[in-house]
């Protein structure tokens, strides 16, 4: 069974843009600056700051795609899991 993803991002001026995907989700830095950037998993902070480019979440199905082009790793189709890519880390 393919699940869609369901995102949600808050940005630093505090506006929550929600979206559902199906292979990944990328969020993308919108300056010049390095993004800093805090995973949340249903209401656990599980990384306090990542500072990169960007990053992804792929799903199973979008794990063989633009995540695996970004070097992520390839997951199960059924697996439980999420891919969690970023970047151009720093």
């Amino acid at each position: 069974t393919i699940r869609p993803l369901e995102m949600q991002a808050v940005t630093a001026e505090g506006e929550t843009i929600s979206a559902l995907a199906i292979n990944e989700v990328a969020l993308w830095r919108q300056s010049y600056q390095t993004a800093k950037i805090r995973i949340t998993v249903d209401g656990q902070v599980r990384l306090e700051e990542l500072n990169c480019d960007g990053v992804m979440i792929a799903t199973p199905a979008g794990s063989t795609a633009y995540n695996l082009s970004a070097h992520g790793p390839i997951l199960p189709l059924d697996a439980p899991l999420l891919a969690l890519t970023p970047v151009s880390p720093f």
